[in-house]
């Protein structure tokens, strides 16, 4: 069994654009599932997100609650948003993961000059989550990276159902039925890094279809 490590451990600084972008969306696809089970992400810190046997995981999440969140909507928007920092941390050109992540309204405000590290692809995603929903703390039209990459891909190529609706599919496996399950709370801590391998596949197909969008 491979050793469990970091980002920062596995290299993630230099990863390929496309193999950030596919981490991106597993990671965004779990961080997902966590706010499904009434919890939220409590840290985007790269120390604190891990890698093992071609699973990522988050190592610090807690319960939505009025200590860390207004309500569920705040979670989500507060971790749209720390996923997309790390996100722009990880596409800017020599900065060093070590240092932990950038002020967000730092980036918010100086986004402008730096948009193009990110593919012309997914600009308008970040966009919509580093400026417009850090100025208006409001959730975007589309709050999550996998649904914007896979709404995306269906809108230019409609034909293609390969990707159409991946969180339908991922509920409606074993491991999403678990998870989807109000009673199962004590499984969650021990099953949800399942999901992982379920969408590991499916971001082969969303990969495909941003290869044919090039």
């Amino acid at each position: 069994m491979q050793r469990e490590v970091n980002l920062l451990e596995l290299g993630f600084q230099d990863f390929s654009a496309d193999d950030k972008r596919k981490t991106f969306m597993i990671l965004d696809m779990v961080m997902k599932k966590y706010h499904e089970k009434g919890y939220m992400i409590t840290s985007f810190n790269p120390s604190d997100i891990y890698y093992q046997n071609e699973i990522f995981s988050f190592s610090k999440y807690d319960h939505i609650s009025p200590v860390n969140a207004n309500d569920k909507n705040d979670a989500v928007l507060n971790n749209i948003i720390g996923l997309s920092d790390l996100a722009f941390c990880s596409y800017l050109p020599s900065y060093d993961l070590s240092k932990g992540l950038l002020n967000v309204g730092a980036v918010s405000d100086d986004y402008d000059k730096f948009e193009n590290i990110f593919t012309p692809f997914d600009r308008e995603y970040y966009r919509s989550v580093l400026v417009d929903s850090v100025k208006t703390k409001q959730l975007p039209d589309t709050p999550y990276y996998y649904e914007y990459v896979s709404a995306k891909i269906k809108d230019v190529n409609p034909s293609d159902r390969s990707n159409s609706n991946v969180s339908t599919y991922v509920k409606a496996t074993e491991v999403g039925k678990l998870m989807t399950d109000k009673n199962n709370e004590a499984a969650f801590s021990n099953t949800f890094y399942l999901v992982c391998m379920v969408t590991s596949m499916l971001i082969a197909f969303i990969g495909l279809g941003i290869y044919f969008l090039k």
